[in-house]
């Protein structure tokens, strides 16, 4: 089998668009993508949500346990979230071997729940 890396803004359309095929679903899905020539004050017309609830907010260019490397902003408002995202925006990350500069972002409503649920699709 063949396998190819993808980013979790594609992954979860996918999810959403070929899976979860109730309505009630795939309304829930809700995210924003930023980088460097995001123009927040649009991108707040195009998600009002962002305005009104808790967020999360990590980048999204296929790094692995970006919990743990302290790459995953968490229950912030927006403004928590621009200031979040601009301390990190073209900085350059090491994990593992590897390094490379953060550009791409994805922000997501901030939903709790406790540590010890975990949710693997794999096939």
């Amino acid at each position: 089998m063949s396998a190819k890396a993808i980013s979790e803004q594609t992954g979860k359309e996918f999810l959403y668009k070929y899976i979860c095929t109730s309505a009630a679903v795939q309304n829930r899905f809700r995210y924003a993508t930023v980088t460097a020539e995001t123009d927040w004050e649009r991108l707040t017309q195009e998600h009002p949500w962002l305005l009104t609830e808790r967020l999360v907010v990590k980048p999204d260019q296929l790094i692995k346990r970006r919990g743990k490397l302290g790459l995953v902003g968490i229950n912030l408002d927006l403004e928590g979230v621009r200031e979040w995202f601009k301390a990190r925006l073209n900085r350059e990350t090491t994990v593992g071997k590897a390094k490379g500069v953060l550009k791409n972002f994805l922000i997501e409503p901030f939903v709790q729940h406790s540590q010890t649920v975990r949710l693997i699709i794999s096939p």
